[in-house]
């Protein structure tokens, strides 16, 4: 144990050591006693860990404790200069010993004086001189409490500390995160503008070129003329790739879900590319699993840009040899619901997920493995030389990783240098879960023993006209030189059909198809040409040699089968033909004539819909959303509206809200929802939005149908019997132009509708229109004269000769300004548009 004493004759000296001792507890003690200071002193002895500091001088204790900042203070009461409750209340005030415990030193024992003690602040109280043992376990007491309570402050603090600064911290990479954000966002977005921009006057130069080698050239001119078609397009390719990159970039690039024919799409892509192998004389194949649907569900565009990137590229790179597709399921299985949607109709038709494992293989230069992780990286080729040798974005492998990953799969490649390369991909597609399989891949007994002859040195198109013949019911034998054929011919088993490859590797298959001729075998077997280069329609060779037809690379399984049949001049079977669709009622509208408006924003929809209607011989108007719904049933009355679901400003629920809060029912439209996603709520929804009935897209002409009949009926007024107990009409001469009656019946009509019929309508829907606004003007002069105006101009195309005059006195009372007999006049007006338009009705049908 230390001691430093201090007195009120001799101000405290505190020297600190350079190494201070290892020890927690620092003690000051104030009392004005010697004595008292002594005996605590030789309490704490033996008590290495406890510093002891005496301040005689109450009024110097602040200061003091201010210098060694103690762990607990030890005071008495009763001091010269200033009472002892008093230091301890400016012991609390003071900032440095505000929590610093206090043991008040005392020889009273006065419960009273205790009491103040504490109230002043002190922790603990003592008769002097207490236990040595006592007060020593009373000071590491409290200063083990005090201590941990400074380390408490100091590590939350620190914590405090460290959190402010993570939140900012964090803040600042929020911040910088969202500008990175935004600058690709914007980057992603300027790069799709201005692909749009540059493309639409490259689609002119490519047209425009394309129009002037339709022309007289020279060779030069038209040598020119192809250099800058040639460039036009590979720019445009760029182009297209920057577009699509910038829109999954950006994420605009939506998917689509469409049924598709697998084959159909493989086929087309290839189409694509033939040309240019044929060229290289490349050949190309493909061959799908037979256990893979016919019909599959998902976006056949961006299915079909993968495959026309990667053959294109192995076409690009391979120099001699092949290029082989092949599809292979890799899974499958029911589909997943994805959180937050319903069984959609497309749910239920296609219940089964399929992944499917695409590969496309080749026998060009190969990728070096040290290179290949370049592959899939924008704007990144293998190695410059191949930048400047072969050209290209290098966003063609980047653009294809990102679609396979939006259908719901992944890309990789397997490739060494010079050894050729195959690049894998799988997506998620759906099918139906019983899809009738197509004709060719099932067994054909018409060609069920027959023995064909295949003449093919590429061994991927022998293996797929070996699999596809047998499949057929057929015995195969295979050559793939032309002097293996002629021993093949002389068995004794005769051949029913032969398919010679165009280029064979030692002899032109028509020259092998003319040797053939000349063997007795051969003399009258059908043969089939197999070429990748389409032959001219003037050339006579394959005339001379006896070809009985041509089959194309790359090989399609219906195109094989149906030239096989017709060589051997056998019967196909055709695949059932599917029951004819319903036939339209060009009759059904003078049956049952209707108003009609059709409410979609899809123009194709809108030509769809308006065509059907058109055929069944209605004439519908057309709104492109729900506000311009509204907008029409203010201005016309309809019998039935055919409204979207989903459109923009107002999709179809909320117009459907909005037209049973406006309009009583027996006023208002009868509401058929037409909608491409139909989940089973939505036809619940649709009810409750207000909606009458309900029919998916595509609209089949048949359900169409259904729905008018359902519902036309209810808007087709019941005969009015009141009319026998009406006075007599006048006569039609009265109130009509006869002659402008006729000359419109005489007119011819436009899409099945006379001009009579249609101004009929137009006049019976406008009229009451514009008498209610005349009936609401009656009072307003200026008003009065424009609406009555506008029904004579109406009634005079029509030759309707009373409204006509009525009109007009109402217009020249308006113009006038002098309204006191419109009243009498508009009542005479409803009148008689109510006895026109009973001899109207009769003549429309006529």
């Amino acid at each position: 144990m230390s001691e430093e004493r201090s007195n009120h004759k001799t101000a405290p000296v505190i020297e600190r050591p350079a190494h201070p001792p290892d020890y927690h507890v620092m003690v000051l003690l104030v009392d004005d006693q010697a004595m008292v200071c002594e005996a605590v002193r030789r309490a704490l002895t033996n008590q290495p860990d406890i510093d002891l500091h005496y301040c005689a001088d109450a009024r110097e204790a602040i200061s003091l404790a201010n210098q060694i900042k103690p762990t607990v203070i030890l005071q008495d009461l009763v001091m010269p200069g200033i009472d002892g409750l008093t230091l301890v209340s400016q012991f609390r005030a003071n900032p440095t010993t505000k929590d610093t415990p206090i043991i008040v030193l005392s020889t009273n024992e006065n419960p009273q004086v205790k009491g103040q003690a504490f109230a002043m602040g002190a922790n603990d109280y003592l008769v002097k001189l207490p236990d040595k043992i006592e007060i020593a376990a009373r000071i590491r007491y409290h200063s083990k409490a005090y201590l941990n309570l400074v380390q408490r402050d100091a590590a939350y603090r620190a914590l405090r500390e460290s959190q402010q600064q993570l939140i900012e911290s964090n803040s600042a990479l929020i911040a910088a995160n969202q500008k990175l954000e935004e600058a690709t966002i914007a980057k992603s977005e300027f790069l799709a503008n201005m692909s749009h921009e540059i493309r639409t006057p490259m689609n002119g130069v490519i047209g425009m070129t394309a129009l002037l080698l339709d022309t007289e050239l020279t060779d030069e001119q038209r040598e020119y003329v192809e250099a800058t078609r040639s460039s036009a397009d590979a720019l445009l390719t760029i182009i297209n790739d920057i577009l699509d990159f910038s829109k999954i970039e950006s994420g605009k690039l939506e998917l689509e879900r469409h049924p598709f024919e697998l084959h159909t799409c493989i086929e087309e892509a290839l189409d694509l590319l033939a040309p240019k192998a044929a060229e290289k004389q490349l050949d190309l194949a493909y061959f799908v699993e037979d256990a893979i649907p016919k019909i599959l569900v998902s976006d056949v565009t961006r299915l079909r840009q993968i495959l026309v990137n990667l053959i294109g590229n192995a076409v690009k790179f391979t120099h001699h040899g092949e290029v082989v597709i092949e599809v292979t399921p890799a899974a499958r299985g029911a589909r997943i619901l994805e959180p937050g949607h319903g069984h959609d109709t497309d749910f239920i038709r296609h219940p089964e997920q399929w992944l499917l494992h695409f590969s496309v293989r080749d026998t060009g230069i190969g990728i070096p493995v040290d290179r290949q992780n370049r592959l899939f990286k924008s704007f990144q080729q293998v190695d410059t030389s191949t930048t400047r040798h072969y050209g290209g974005t290098g966003l063609g492998l980047a653009i294809c990783k990102r679609l396979a990953e939006l259908m719901g799969g992944k890309i990789w490649v397997e490739s060494a240098a010079g050894k050729g390369a195959t690049f894998h991909f799988t997506i998620l597609a759906s099918a139906a879960a019983a899809t009738a399989p197509p004709s060719w891949q099932s067994a054909q007994p018409q060609l069920a023993g027959r023995r064909l002859l295949v003449v093919e040195d590429n061994a991927t198109n022998q293996r797929i006209m070996k699999h596809r013949a047998e499949q057929w019911g057929m015995v195969v034998e295979q050559a793939a030189h032309s002097q293996d054929v002629l021993g093949l011919l002389g068995q004794s088993q005769p051949f029913h059909a032969a398919i010679l490859d165009l280029q064979l590797p030692d002899m032109e298959g028509l020259a092998l198809a003319e040797q053939i001729r000349q063997q007795p075998a051969g003399r009258h077997l059908p043969v089939l040409l197999l070429s990748s280069v389409r032959l001219r329609a003037d050339d006579t060779r394959p005339a001379q040699a006896g070809i009985a037809g041509l089959v194309y690379k790359p090989l399609r399984p219906a195109q094989l089968l149906d030239a096989l049949c017709r060589a051997m001049s056998i019967q196909l079977q055709r695949e059932k033909k599917a029951p004819s669709a319903p036939s339209l009622d060009t009759e059904f509208a003078r049956r049952l004539p209707l108003r009609l408006l059709l409410a979609d924003d899809n123009p194709i929809n809108q030509k769809v819909g308006l065509s059907v209607l058109l055929k069944l011989g209605y004439r519908a108007d057309v709104a492109q959303n729900g506000l311009e719904v509204l907008k029409a049933l203010e201005q016309k009355v309809y019998d039935i509206l055919f409204l979207d679901v989903q459109m923009p400003e107002m999709d179809g629920l909320e117009t459907a809200r909005q037209i049973s809060q406006r309009w009583p029912a027996e006023k208002r439209p009868r509401i058929i929802a037409m909608t491409g996603n139909a989940l089973l709520g939505d036809r619940e929804k649709c009810l409750q939005a207000g909606m009458d009935d309900y029919i998916s897209k595509p609209v089949r002409i048949g359900e169409l149908q259904a729905a008018l009949e359902r519902w036309g009926p209810l808007r087709v007024h019941a005969p009015d019997t009141s009319f026998f107990r009406r006075p007599k009409l006048p006569p039609a001469d009265s109130l009509l132009d006869l002659t402008i009656i006729a000359e419109l019946r005489e007119m011819p009509p436009t899409d099945g509708i006379s001009m009579l019929r249609e101004l009929v309508d137009l006049f019976l829907d406008g009229a009451p229109q514009r008498i209610a606004q005349i009936s609401k003007a009656i009072d307003d002069p200026p008003n009065l004269a424009f609406y009555a105006h506008a029904l004579k101009s109406m009634s005079l195309n029509l030759g309707a000769r009373r409204i006509v005059e009525i009109s007009q006195k109402l217009e020249e009372m308006g113009r006038a300004g002098n309204v006191a007999e419109a009243r009498s006049l508009l009542k005479e007006l409803e009148i008689t548009f109510d006895q026109t338009k009973a001899h109207l009705l009769p003549l429309r049908d006529s």
